[in-house]
C-alpha cells in the first residue's frame, strides 16, 4: 500500500510590515495579487480554484485567503503552484516599487492511500 500527501486547500497570507498604503491602495494590491494567484493556478494545476477571503487579523496583512480545489492536488503539483505564486508576487512587488512582502502558506493536507 502506498501513501501520498494530497493538498485540498491552502491559506495564503501576504504581510507588509509598517506599510504606508491607504485602504484603497491596499485593496488594489490585494486584487492584483489575487489575479496573479489565479494565473499561477491556471498554469500549474489547470483546475478551478475557489478564492475564499479570510479575516485579516493584523493591520499589516495585505492578503489573507484560502485557496481550495474541488479535487485535491498532489504535493508535487502544489509545489509548482507555490513556486509560481512566489515568483509572480516577487515580480509584482518589484514592478510596483514596493518592499517585498512576507508570503506565508499554511497547507491543509491529508494522507491518501492508493
Amino acid at each position: 500500500m502506498e501513501f501520498a500527501i494530497s493538498i485540498a486547500m491552502v491559506d495564503v497570507t501576504v504581510k507588509m510590515n509598517d506599510h504606508d498604503l491607504n485602504d484603497r491602495e491596499a485593496k488594489i494590491l490585494e486584487v492584483f495579487l489575487l489575479n496573479l494567484a489565479a494565473q499561477s493556478n491556471a498554469s500549474s494545476t489547470k483546475m478551478g480554484m475557489a478564492l475564499n477571503p479570510l479575516e485579516k487579523s493584523e493591520q499589516d496583512e495585505i492578503l489573507h485567503y484560502r485557496f481550495a480545489w474541488h479535487s485535491s492536488i498532489s504535493e508535487e503539483l502544489f509545489g509548482e503552484f507555490k513556486e509560481g505564486i512566489e515568483r509572480r508576487f516577487s515580480g509584482a512587488f518589484k514592478m510596483c516599487d514596493l518592499p517585498e512582502g512576507q508570503l506565508l502558506f499554511e497547507e491543509n493536507a491529508y494522507i491518501a492511500s492508493s
